[in-house]
């Protein structure tokens, strides 16, 4: 039976506030959520930091982003974000590698030394964190030269160098990462290469090692998250999303997410990933309404679920939009994204999140000639 949903505007009092989690007792209109989706958000008041002999103001809790650019990367996802030039942007920072270890290090240090006592996360990720080992044992290393720079630390990766080189295993449990979300459009090796096309070296490409690293992961105590792009050629409907989740289980994995290609808008040169992306893309939105069903204008509410799933609840951030669910032992993640609200977000004159590029300069944008604070190096 589909849940009877009120549409109505979110009222003041249930719009966001940084890191809330609105959980599902308290729903009474998920049909206005989604409908306000990442426009629910209400950022914390901003700080301003001095960096380099300037004052900026940076949003508390932002994500900081060592872009992962050791080597070029070692899969070709036909949906790749790094690929993608923004009409305002020069140049990609993904055809830029990391050359230099040593000056790129010490220019790191010194950006990192300026940010001490600031609350941030860490976020991993550009190209493959993992593609070359020593990168990332250098990073982790300077990692624990700052301890209590990051409150939380997560690294977004393919796993390929996971598979291959388990000393980065447990140097992520020596840094302290809180978890690992590993990549995987579907379980099928076969579906899967034709979407996130690894080069032919590449052993996580076979489905039996995308496992055995998932086990890997797990018995040295780091939580794992799979993450699924949700796409035509690979998962997109609801019968595939709990496929995909019955093989996860089988794995012991306890959270999953299911990622809706980001909304682009009107922003972003036309290239070969900008039409894959217009050509294959999969509605969240509508997973969300089988998953649970509104109906716009009804009076009353029931939120009932699919068989087999229960609601725990909906959140949002400046860019995207959550709703969170229990299947089996299982956290789901339904989450959709909005490039354009990024954008949008980051050009308000308060820095969203921070990015240090493969230049060694550190930008309040992944694009490297936007909202530049200045070369480190």
């Amino acid at each position: 039976m589909a849940a009877r949903v009120s549409a109505m505007p979110l009222a003041s009092e249930e719009r966001f506030r940084p890191n809330q989690f609105r959980h599902a007792a308290s729903i009474t209109t998920p049909g206005a959520y989604r409908d306000g989706r990442w426009h629910t958000f209400e950022p914390k008041a901003p700080v301003e930091r001095t960096l380099l002999g300037r004052v900026f103001r940076l949003r508390p809790g932002l994500t900081f982003t060592p872009y992962a650019n050791p080597t070029a990367c070692n899969a070709h996802c036909s949906f790749c974000s790094e690929e993608l030039l923004r009409i305002d942007a020069d140049r990609l920072t993904a055809k830029r590698t990391i050359v230099d270890y040593d000056r790129y290090f010490a220019a790191l240090d010194r950006a990192w030394r300026e940010l001490a006592g600031f609350t941030m996360g860490l976020s991993l990720s550009g190209l493959e964190a993992t593609s070359e080992p020593e990168w990332l044992l250098r990073l982790i290393d300077l990692m624990s030269a700052h301890p209590e720079l990051f409150a939380e630390r997560v690294l977004y990766s393919n796993g390929s160098g996971l598979a291959t080189d388990r000393r980065l295993v447990t140097a992520l449990g020596r840094g302290r990462f809180d978890r690992v979300e590993l990549s995987r459009a579907h379980f099928d090796e076969k579906r899967n290469h034709r979407i996130m096309r690894f080069d032919l070296a590449q052993p996580i490409r076979r489905r039996a090692v995308f496992e055995e690293t998932v086990g890997a992961l797990r018995e040295s105590g780091l939580e794992v998250r799979l993450v699924c792009i949700l796409n035509d050629e690979g998962v997109s409907t609801i019968d595939e999303v709990e496929r995909f989740l019955d093989d996860a289980a089988r794995l012991g994995v306890e959270r999953v997410v299911f990622r809706e290609l980001s909304a682009l808008g009107e922003i972003y040169r036309e290239n070969r990933e900008t039409r894959w992306i217009a050509r294959h893309r999969a509605s969240v939105r509508a997973l969300m309404e089988r998953v649970l069903p509104t109906e716009r204008g009804a009076a009353e509410v029931e939120n009932v679920c699919r068989d087999g799933w229960a609601l725990e609840g909906v959140t949002a951030g400046y860019y995207y939009y959550n709703e969170v669910y229990r299947r089996g032992a299982i956290e789901v993640v339904l989450e959709g994204s909005s490039y354009v609200a990024h954008r949008d977000a980051v050009e308000s004159g308060v820095l969203q999140k921070l990015v240090f590029h493969s230049s060694m300069e550190l930008c309040g944008d992944w694009v490297p000639n936007a909202q530049v604070i200045g070369c480190y190096g």
